[in-house]
Order: C-alpha cells, then structure tokens, then sequence
C-alpha cells in the first residue's frame, strides 16, 4: 500500500490544485469553525447562566474541567479509532456528537446535567479537530500540506474568537439558551455537505478491492487520469490492523520524535493557555481600561491567526521545518520577555502583545500541522491527536499556573518572564526531532518510514 500511497502524494504535488480541493478545504475549515465555537461557547455563557441560575461563577468550575476532561479523551480515545475504522467515519460522528449535545445544553436545568453534556460534547470536539486536520493532510500536495493544513486549523482559533460576538448580540435579545443553539444548529446545517463531499482517508479507500471504485470516484474530481499501480505489502503492513494504532508511533524509529514531539505540546501549550486565560487581567494589572484590555487581548489572538499563515507558507519552502518552529518558540520567549520588559509602557505594550501572539498562537497552529504532517497515512490522525491530548495537560496546567503566581502576588514582570521558560523548552525540545526516513543511513528504511510524509 506504501507504494500506491506515494504515487498519490507525487501525482497530487505535480499538478495544481483542484477545485475539490479548495472545496475540502472550505468545508474542512468550517467544521473547525463550529468546533472551536463550541469548545470556547460556555466561557461566553457563563456570566448570564449563573445569574440566571442564582449561582456564583465559581460554581461552574467542574463544568469547565469535565469538558477540558471530555477534549483529552477525545483525542486520545478517538483518533486511533479513526485510523482503523476510517477518518471520514469517525470525524462525522464526533460532529452530530457535540452539534446534538451543543442543543441539549439549552434544556440542561442543573450543574450535574451540564457538565455530563459537556464532558460527551468535550469527546466529541477532542476527536474533531485532529481527525479533520489528518483529513486535510492526507489530501493536500506535499509542496502546500503546511499552509492547507493551518488555513484548516485556523477556523478553530476563528471559531472561539466568533462566539464572544454571537454572544454580545443574542444574550440580551434572546438568552443564554441562544448561544447554545447556534453552536449546535450551525454544525447541524454543514453535516449534509460534510456527508455529501467529504472523502474517507487513503488508506481506507486503498484496502477497498480492485479496481478501487470508491477511490476512482475521489480521484476523478481530484487527479483525472490516475491509476494506482499494484500494492507491494510490506510484512509490517500486514500485521498493522492486528495492533493498536498508537503502538506505531513507537515503532520503526518514530519512539523519541513522538516523545519530543509530546513534550513541545505540553510545554507550548502551558504558554498558550496562560495567556489566553489571563491576559487580560494581567494587561489590567499594568494599567489598563477593561475595553483597552480586551481590545489589545483580541489583538494577541488575531495576531496568532495571521502568525500561523504566514509561518505556513514559509515552512511548506523548507526542508527542515523544526529549525523554524525552534525559532519561532525561541521568538516567542523573547516576546514575552519584553512584554514583561514593557507592560506598563503604553507605546510598546500593543507591539509586544501582537508579536508575542503572532509567535505563541502563529507557532502553535504551524505545531499542529506539523504533527499532522510528520506520521504515515495510516496513523496520522492518531499521531495528531495523542500529541494533542497529551498537550492537553499543560492547558490545564498553565491557568492553574498563573492563578498560583498571581495568588503569591508576583510582580506582572516577573510572570511574563516566568512564562517564558515553556516557549525556550519548547524550541530546544523541537529542534531535537529528525523523521526516521531523514535520519535513516546506509540501510532501506522500513515499509512505515518510507511512507513518512516529510522530512523533519
């Protein structure tokens, strides 16, 4: 299967790309969108439901730790499953699973019903996102997979910035029960287009008998005139569907890459989430309005958006894509060291924070695509979500981080420079990871490393 799979990628890279493409693309994104509505949708709604409720916000504090909960099992659980009973499949489950849960969050009258339809609803959306990506990845030619990737990802970074204006216009006309609504009718509208149009991943469609009906319908609309030659099965290949799918991202030299590869999610993704939790009340603390702290805060988040295209397009003109995800995160740790350097300057403190969002969040979205790049066809969505899951911990960590600082009164300077130690780990963790196929010397790499989609 090896074989056929690379003929796909090097027919797909000497032609320009299809409009089927550029439609996959767009539907792909706009799942992101819906997704990364729902993730970020309670955050909104919270305010208005614990007054509604007669509850203190702090009562809801289980709510949001079962749905970060659901998020990690989600891409953890779910993605493996994905690359052994087929992406398409998986990916349209997750999304009735959170669009549906999304609704019946409108009839939830408690905290125990709402955090069990936010845990079911966190499966879902943990699933999601690296199974579309691997998706996107697996239908992208190679010399734009970076930039297709990340414009895919970015509808999610999209998605949570959309709901704060969703909820600013229906929560005063309609309610709360609104916001929910549209996060679960939207994705609800999109599934008869997502079930129309959206492909199932390669290899699935390659297992299919001779002549490959389903895989000639695919490639008719995407590489007209392409005939698979015949599959050489490797003996690993053979053994794969009797295995667990994470298994191989410790086989055939993929072991220490997939470690380093955990450990600069976790590490980048404290940062991440510590700034998007408290930004804002750090920016306050140096001397800000409410509205100038969070206009500057939407700033480091748009800042991100454009971070990661750009980055996306360099790194698809680079052979040796971790040298620029290490600078990046090294970039990012400067920044937020003259953020901190700078946070009661008015004139410098905006320049900071949109530098400093276009390296952490531009260079986060460029690390997720990555992931989805660096693993074979037949376990890149599981390679994409366990790196997730396991980052998952440090966005746990990094709030619970700051609230620790901030609770010892440390100085706002100080917290910038203490948050600057994930991003410098980050970059001197990336740095060390080499595919098995670039690292390979003198021997034939194993079936699984030739099928690696690039080169580290």
């Amino acid at each position: 299967m090896q074989n056929q799979i690379a003929s796909f990628r090097a027919a797909l890279d000497a032609r320009p790309v299809s409009r089927y493409q550029w439609l996959l693309l767009l539907l792909l994104a706009l799942l992101l969108v819906t997704d990364g509505y729902d993730a970020q949708v309670l955050g909104y709604v919270v305010p208005a439901l614990a007054q509604d409720w007669g509850l203190e916000k702090a009562a809801f504090g289980p709510v949001f730790s079962a749905n970060l909960l659901g998020l990690t099992l989600g891409s953890l659980a779910v993605t493996p499953l994905a690359d052994r009973f087929g992406v398409r499949r998986i990916l349209l489950c997750c999304v009735l699973i959170y669009a549906s849960l999304t609704v019946l969050m409108v009839f939830a009258h408690s905290l125990e019903s709402l955090m069990v339809a936010r845990f079911i609803c966190g499966i879902g959306m943990g699933g999601a996102m690296p199974s579309a990506m691997a998706l996107m990845s697996e239908y992208s030619p190679p010399r734009l997979r970076t930039l297709m990737v990340t414009l895919a990802a970015c509808g999610f970074s999209f998605g949570g910035a959309a709901g704060g204006f969703v909820a600013a216009g229906f929560i005063d006309r309609f309610g709360w029960e609104a916001v929910f609504l549209a996060g679960g009718i939207t994705p609800l509208l999109l599934f008869p287009f997502l079930l129309w149009r959206l492909p199932e991943s390669l290899p699935r469609l390659l297992r299919d008998a001779p002549p490959y009906a389903r895989l000639r319908k695919l490639t008719a609309q995407m590489l007209p005139g392409w005939q698979p030659p015949a599959a050489e099965l490797g003996r690993d290949e053979a053994q794969a569907d009797s295995k667990l799918t994470v298994l191989e991202l410790f086989r055939h030299g993929y072991a220490r890459p997939t470690l380093l590869i955990w450990s600069t999610f976790f590490v980048s993704l404290i940062l991440l989430y510590f700034m998007i939790s408290w930004l804002p009340t750090l920016l306050l603390e140096s001397g800000l309005a409410l509205k100038q702290a969070n206009l500057v805060t939407s700033m480091f988040l748009f800042a991100g958006t454009l971070g990661a295209i750009c980055m996306a397009w360099f790194a698809d003109r680079l052979k040796r894509k971790v040298r620029l995800l290490a600078v990046v995160l090294a970039a990012a740790a400067l920044c937020t060291v003259l953020l901190g350097l700078n946070h009661d300057n008015p004139r410098y403190l905006v320049l900071f924070v949109f530098a400093a969002g276009f390296c952490i969040i531009g260079g986060q979205l460029t690390l997720n695509a990555f992931a989805s790049n660096f693993y074979p066809a037949q376990v890149r969505a599981t390679g994409t979500g366990w790196a997730l899951g396991v980052g998952r911990f440090g966005s746990i960590l990094g709030p619970l981080f700051g609230s620790m600082l901030l609770a010892m009164h440390v100085p706002v300077q100080q917290i910038f420079f203490f948050c600057a130690i994930p991003a410098l780990l980050a970059a001197l963790l990336i740095i060390q990871v080499r595919s098995p196929l670039a690292a390979a010397s003198g021997e034939m790499a194993p079936a699984a490393q030739r099928s690696a989609p690039l080169k580290s």
